[in-house]
């Protein structure tokens, strides 16, 4: 594997935002260019410092990382967006707030 690094990413599995934040959060690191085609995000990545040590192997397995921890994240999100709603409103409720 040589610079750049690309990705090519099924947008189902990785969706817009989740590729957005994995990008803003390696940008010391890497310069990532995000790409959307149909179905598919591409990222082509580059060294964002000139002496960075990492092989493109490594970048890769950091990158896909990245991806998936927002992903999850992203997924528990949504599955607890409910129960966060009805946290807040019983937090509300019991301060005299009503809504």
């Amino acid at each position: 594997m040589t610079w750049p690094v690309t990705l090519k990413l099924d947008s189902a599995a990785y969706p817009l935002n989740v590729v957005q934040r994995t990008a803003y959060s390696l940008a010391d690191t890497f310069t990532i260019q995000v790409g959307i085609e149909a179905n598919q995000i591409s990222l082509m990545a580059h060294p964002a410092k000139a002496r960075l040590m990492l092989s493109p192997e490594q970048a890769h397995s950091q990158i896909l990382q990245h991806l998936n921890d927002f992903a999850l994240r992203d997924h528990i999100n949504r599955e607890t967006a409910g129960l966060r709603e009805v946290l807040a409103r019983a937090a509300l409720a019991g301060c005299g707030i009503s809504q």
